[in-house]
């Protein structure tokens, strides 16, 4: 009978996805809630907390690929199996350098 070793644990290596205009090179990805209530009791002690309207935010940036163009603000996009709306587009070029830019997706709880 052979014997089970361990060597470690597995990692998740790289980006959650791709998009067709950039070559992504990172990605920020966070979810929080836009309704944050605490209450708090008499005495200053939190009771109960109220969350909702889950909120999450994606950048990604990378470099513009030679047939890409520009993703325009408002429209809809996917990435890492989720449907965000561009709500910002950071171009950053120089004269030395591929031309980078950055992306800003939304997802509301309630916006499909």
């Amino acid at each position: 009978m052979s014997t089970n070793i361990d060597y470690g644990v597995a990692h998740f290596f790289g980006l959650y996805d791709e998009v067709a205009y950039m070559t992504v090179q990172s990605d920020s990805w966070t979810e929080s809630f836009k309704l944050d209530i605490e209450v708090s009791d008499v005495e200053g002690r939190v009771i109960t907390n109220r969350l909702d309207d889950l909120f999450q935010e994606l950048t990604i940036e990378g470099v513009m690929l030679q047939a890409g163009t520009l993703p325009v603000t408002g429209t809809q996009f996917a990435y890492g199996g989720v449907t965000w709306i561009i709500k910002s587009v950071d171009d950053k070029g120089t004269n030395k350098d591929f031309r980078k830019f950055s992306v800003k997706g939304v997802k509301y709880a309630q916006i499909a």
